[in-house]
């Protein structure tokens, strides 16, 4: 993986990390992008769902 400097909110981090459960800094950034993905993925398809169901209405 590519090495990139970042400036991070510590308190964000560390809250972060509570959450998710993760030990290092990497573990906890990687897992937070992660989740982004995860969530936003599943964001369009409950958006396309939706917008078909309100389409298939007769």
């Amino acid at each position: 993986m590519k090495s990139v400097r970042v400036d991070l909110d510590q308190d964000l981090l560390a809250a972060a990390a509570a959450i998710m459960g993760t030990v290092t800094r990497d573990a906890t950034i990687n897992e937070a992008l992660r989740r982004i993905v995860v969530h936003e993925r599943q964001l369009h398809r409950l958006q396309k769902l939706a917008a078909n169901a309100l389409f298939a209405i007769p």
